[in-house]
């Protein structure tokens, strides 16, 4: 085996952590909907625009922005509240460096409008989330899953906006996303490593596969499989 050279070694320290690096799109933008302004803790973006007092708050997947915008008016009263008001609908933004194009909807109905905006202003400048503000950004309603879980893998701190779930374990730097319907979670789990690599990587890794689980009140019990293959082991947990 042949000696790394100096410069090789010094490349894989300053580029392997940046990998884990949470795409940034806190900053000032002038969108379709207005100014906005992005703040970002960690995964997790809440915003302000100009249109009727808007209200962006979501989770970042990638670059991909899931969440809801939520006003004090608009064309479509929801039956129900997001956050206090029921002028709201889900939202699906893909950022850039330099902006960010996506689509939203009303209510719960399909995102079929467009909505583009220009970055300004980049995140250097801008306020963090403060920690304590994690809890403002759950969106009202639904099935509450958010905060740790003691599981067989470890334990797991979960997010939740709206419908989508996303959780952090501490197995090889373990990530889970996915979705919950009528207390069933039917999403990814994806790694640093696993027992198999996949063909094709998820959120830019090779190791991961599917997962689902059911909730009972304060547990769950669940499967998980190796890439899209079948859901073969089992993974419980419990609230804590």
């Amino acid at each position: 085996m042949k000696p790394l050279s100096w410069l090789t070694i010094m490349l894989a320290v300053l580029l392997v952590p940046a990998l884990g690096h949470t795409f940034n799109v806190a900053g000032r933008y002038d969108s379709s909907e207005g100014k906005m302004t992005l703040q970002q803790s960690g995964d997790r973006v809440q915003g302000r625009y100009g249109n009727d007092n808007g209200e962006l708050t979501g989770i970042l997947f990638d670059s991909t922005l899931d969440g809801f915008w939520i006003e004090n008016s608009s064309s479509r009263r929801c039956s129900t509240p997001k956050n206090g008001r029921y002028y709201w609908g889900r939202v699906k933004l893909e950022f850039s460096g330099s902006g960010f194009s996506g689509k939203w909807g009303y209510c719960e109905e399909p995102l079929n409008s467009t909505w583009s905006g220009t970055r300004l202003s980049g995140g250097a400048g801008m306020p963090a989330l403060p920690a304590d503000s994690a809890d403002a950004l759950v969106i009202d309603g639904g099935t509450r899953l958010e905060g740790v879980w003691g599981s067989t893998e470890g334990d797991i701190r979960f997010r939740q906006q709206g419908n989508r779930l996303s959780g952090r374990y501490a197995t090889d730097n373990g990530e889970i996303v996915g979705t919950v319907d009528n207390n069933v979670l039917r999403g990814f789990w994806i790694e640093d490593h696993s027992g198999r690599r996949c063909a094709t990587p998820r959120n830019g890794r090779y190791f991961w596969g599917r997962v689902e689980f059911r909730f009972n009140g304060d547990s769950f019990s669940g499967r998980w499989g190796y890439c899209d293959e079948g859901l073969s082991g089992s993974w419980s947990g419990q609230r804590k």
